[in-house]
This record gives C-alpha cells, sequence and structure tokens, in this order.
C-alpha cells in the first residue's frame, strides 16, 4: 500500500467511478491527489451496465478509452413489448456524434480496476483503499481530513461516496425530491441465450421488466416487484428462477447476482460549500430507465477537475468554481426527470395508463418522426449549459452555435495526431490533448491563431487544430486534419469561419470572428477571474 501523504491539493473520498475518474483527470493536470475508499479495493459486482457516448469520451480525456472501449458492447437499439409480447416500438441505434456509440454495455468491475491501473501512471496520484474517514473539518484556507493513520491537508474535497454520502450529511446538504415508489429486482447472468444487443422493455400489466445485454454474452433483468413483496424473499434463487421461467432456464452458475433496489429520484440542495464538492450519487440519484446515473457523476468530474486545476495553477480565480454547481445542478436533475418519465411512458400499470399510451403510439403511426422522438426518448438534453464559464452565452450570431455545447467529435483521415499508432479510428480530441484548445476550420483563421499565439490566452498553453473536410496546406504552429464526414462535421461547420475556443471538459467556450479576438480573450478572462455567466 503506498503512503498516505499529509499534504495534498484535492482528497477525494469514494473510488468508485467517479471518484476514480476525477482522480485520473486531476493526474492528467498535474494535480497533486489522494483517493481513500473504505472497501479493501474496487468493487467486484456489476452495478452500472451503461456507458454512454458522453462518458466514453471522459475516458478518452484520461488516455484508457483505447483499453477500455473494446472490451464493451455497443447497443443495438431498444425494443418495447406490449403486455401480449408485441412490439409496439423499436429503435436503432443513432450515428455518433461524439466520437463513440450512444450506448455501450459494460462491466463495471472492468471500469473500475481499468481505472485504478491508469492513476499508476502519476507519481502524484494515490489511491489508498481499506482506509476510513474518520471526519473532517473545513476553513477558508483547505480541509483537514481525519484518517486512522493520521491526518490530511487538503486544499479542495471532493465527496464521491455515494448514495448516503458521509460528505454530504456532514455538511448538512438535504437531498430534494423522492424515493422512487418502486422496488425492483435486479438479476445479472451470464451464458445468456438471448444474445441480442437491444435493450427490450417488457411494458406488461402485471409485472414490468427490463432485459439489457451486457458483455460477453451476459444479460441483466430487471423486475418491478408488486406492493408487499419482501426483498428478503424475492431475492432467493428459487424465487429468482420463477421470474425467469416464462423467459428461459438458466443453470444456478449462470446467475451472477441477485439484489432488490429502491429507485430514487433525488439531488442535492446545492453541489459544493466552500472547498467541499459533492459529486455523482452524494449529488444526484437517478431510477436506471435512461441509463444515466454513473454517467451523470462522469460529468459532474470532467466539469469540476479542470476547474480546481485552473485555480490550484494559479490561472483562475476560486471564484471560477461557483460554476461547478451552476452548471452542473440542472442537467443533472433534468436526467433525474428523464429517467422519471422514461419509466412512467414505457411501464405504466394502471388500466388507464395504458390505453393512454397505446392511443398516442396509435396516432403516432402517422407521424413516425413523433413517434420516434417519445419512444426513442430523442427529448433526452443535449450536453450543453445555460450558464458558467462561457464567453457571451446568449448573445451568439451564428446560427446552432455550439457555445455552451460539448464540441462534437469526428473522426478524422490520415495522419495529424501526434503520438504513437494505435489502432482504431483517429479521433478529434486527440488531436485537440486534455487541456484547452483552438479550434479552426478555414486556412485564414488558422493563419491568424498561428501568428497571434502571443494574444491568444498563451496562459492556457492552448493546443491549436485546423479542421476542415479536406486536406489543407501545413501551417507552421497548426495540427492540420482532415474531418471524416458525418453528422458531427456538419454541426461543427456551423463556425466555418469562426475560431472556437474548446474547454478541457470538450465544451465550446467562445466563438469568435478574428477581428474580435481581443474583446473575447478579455471576456474569457474575465470568466476565469470572476465567472459570470455567459
Amino acid at each position: 500500500m503506498q503512503e498516505i501523504p499529509r499534504q495534498v491539493a484535492v482528497a477525494i473520498v469514494g473510488a468508485g467511478p467517479v471518484g476514480l475518474m476525477a482522480a485520473n483527470l486531476l493526474g492528467t493536470h498535474g494535480v497533486a491527489t489522494l483517493v481513500i475508499d473504505r472497501n479493501p479495493g474496487p468493487m467486484d459486482i456489476p452495478r452500472a451496465i451503461a456507458l454512454d457516448d458522453e462518458g466514453a469520451r471522459t475516458l478518452q480525456a484520461v488516455g484508457l478509452d483505447r483499453d477500455f472501449m473494446p472490451r464493451t458492447e455497443p447497443a443495438g437499439g431498444a425494443r418495447y413489448l406490449d403486455h401480449h409480447g408485441q412490439a409496439f416500438a423499436e429503435i436503432g441505434a443513432p450515428a455518433p456524434e461524439y466520437g463513440f456509440p450512444r450506448r455501450n454495455y459494460f462491466f463495471q468491475p472492468e471500469l473500475e480496476q481499468t481505472l485504478v491501473d491508469g492513476l499508476a501512471r502519476f507519481e502524484h496520484v494515490t489511491v489508498a483503499f481499506d482506509t476510513n474517514l474518520d471526519g473532517f473539518t473545513a476553513d477558508n484556507d483547505g480541509v483537514t481530513l481525519r484518517l486512522p493513520g493520521g491526518q490530511v491537508r487538503a486544499d479542495y474535497l471532493i465527496g464521491a461516496d455515494g448514495a448516503r454520502s458521509s460528505i454530504r450529511q456532514a455538511l448538512g446538504i438535504a437531498m430534494e425530491g423522492d424515493t422512487y415508489p418502486q422496488d425492483w429486482l435486479i438479476v445479472d447472468t451470464e451464458n445468456d441465450p438471448d444474445v441480442e444487443p437491444v435493450s427490450k422493455f417488457f411494458c406488461r400489466s402485471d409485472r414490468p421488466f427490463v432485459s439489457i445485454p451486457a458483455p460477453r454474452g451476459g444479460r441483466r433483468y430487471e423486475f418491478q416487484l408488486a406492493p408487499g413483496e419482501v426483498a428478503t424473499e424475492m431475492v432467493k434463487l428459487e424465487r429468482v428462477r420463477e421470474f425467469l421461467a416464462p423467459l428461459r432456464q438458466l443453470p444456478d452458475a449462470d446467475i451472477t447476482r441477485v439484489t432488490v433496489y429502491t429507485f430514487e429520484a433525488r439531488i442535492a440542495a446545492r453541489f459544493s460549500q466552500g472547498r467541499v464538492f459533492l459529486a455523482g450519487d452524494a449529488a444526484h440519484l437517478t431510477p436506471p430507465f435512461a441509463g444515466q446515473g454513473m454517467n451523470a457523476g462522469l460529468r459532474d468530474a470532467h466539469n469540476l477537475t479542470w476547474k480546481l486545476a485552473e485555480v490550484l495553477s494559479g490561472r483562475s480565480s476560486p471564484a471560477l468554481l461557483d460554476s461547478y454547481d451552476g452548471e452542473r445542478r440542472a442537467p443533472a436533475w433534468a436526467m433525474v426527470q428523464l429517467a422519471v418519465a422514461m419509466g412512467e411512458i414505457v411501464m405504466p400499470q394502471a388500466l388507464e395508463d395504458i390505453e393512454f399510451r397505446r392511443g398516442i403510439l396509435r396516432q403516432f403511426d402517422r407521424f413516425p418522426q413523433a413517434r420516434n422522438f417519445i419512444v426513442g426518448m430523442k427529448f433526452k438534453p443535449r450536453p450543453r449549459y445555460d450558464g458558467g464559464a462561457f464567453v457571451d452565452l446568449h448573445g451568439q450570431l451564428v446560427a446552432a452555435s455550439l457555445v455552451g455545447a460539448m464540441l462534437p467529435q469526428p473522426d478524422i483521415l490520415g495522419p495529424g495526431v501526434p503520438g504513437p499508432h494505435v489502432p482504431g479510428p483517429a479521433r478529434l480530441d486527440d488531436a485537440l490533448g486534455t487541456g484547452f484548445a483552438l479550434l479552426a476550420q478555414a486556412a485564414d483563421t488558422a493563419a491568424f491563431m498561428a501568428a497571434n499565439q502571443c494574444r491568444l490566452w498563451p496562459e492556457l498553453s492552448p493546443s491549436r487544430v485546423l479542421l476542415s473536410p479536406a486536406a489543407s496546406v501545413p501551417i507552421y504552429g497548426i495540427t492540420s486534419l482532415a474531418a471524416k464526414p458525418g453528422p458531427g462535421l456538419v454541426t461543427v461547420r456551423a463556425h466555418r469561419d469562426q475560431i472556437l475556443l474548446v474547454r478541457p471538459d470538450r465544451y465550446v467556450a467562445a466563438a469568435f470572428w478574428p477581428q474580435d479576438a481581443d474583446a473575447v480573450v478579455a471576456a474569457f478572462r474575465d470568466v476565469l477571474g470572476h465567472c459570470q455567466d455567459g
């Protein structure tokens, strides 16, 4: 076990996917970090099962996507079946926009071990399992953690310690919302005869259930329990076999986990207090229907860690950290509401609710796009913030402006990405790097970037990239890339005459024409110093 340092920049309590991802992100930024967890090592049971494209992109940000993503199973879409087993809707897998399939099924212990192994790259990051937090005190200058072996002083503390977060409780931060009024039996299997990579929603009136693919021939089944059914009885193997009997017979050895979850739809009243921050389940709890619980936590980690790195480096004012709560709370709650809506739309049990859904879908037969919008959950909020660390967020002149939104990530063609050759498609982020980036799409704006490096935030050391549909004339100091056609490139091309400033979490902080550079540079420096909304 590594010796625990007594002074770090950031301490993280909780070594689940969110805490470990935050540590890897901080490691890439060179931030001295300590992670502690009371468990003896990474959890060896599958919990989360779906990694979305934004989560995969965060893995890419810490250089672990090439290792982990081949072990995932890309989703093939979703199918919704009525009480009689007849499919009333089916949605295929959408085209990738952020560099990865929209939804990927994975084995959580493998993800956690990948993240733990990734920390071995950083001498300035320590992970200490089998270590309890006995308490902490926060003041204006930092946080003191009380551990069994002594005290640790940190500039900042991240509580990623789960739904029953001791950090949140110690701060007295309330969880707002409701416990979801349903318990569900969760059954994980191996060697499952259903190998179709499609999530199946059995919208039965007696007992709704879901069948979800898992890697390497596994599957997860989630059965809604009826009022009065007791968890200790439902998890017995004889009862589990009864649940699975209408579907298939599986030997007991192929049933790898059985548990009962009480789903919750709740959010912390605030995500930070002083120098202490909440992330993941410590900050928000969601029913699993949209597969967004862990993924929302990974977004928390990516949003918070680059801001901590900026503040700790002295390039930004501590006030920048106020934007973490301002940016993340509303999208996190939107994902919770999406999951609740998805459960109510596809899993109604009352007869009047079933008839209402059937009537809506019958009307939608005349309007396929509207039908897909509802059953395909296309109303999932796009990755975009309404305020925070951006320049002129609500005053953009370009239609469909990306300012405040996540930058699409097209595949790129040919050479141009620094570093050793690795299998798989080259993606835009491989060239943008892990910090800030300036992105141009025309030769003249790229030449402006090259000639004005001392004006365009030299303190941020941004990478400089020219992205175009075809090969461009090389420009000294600029990485020139040809993008593969696709929906991501089409979206980015809306800014083809502007320069984009891209944040480390891949959100577009600013868009500007060369003649407006000085004003925008000053405005974003002001944002980093005072964190005013766009």
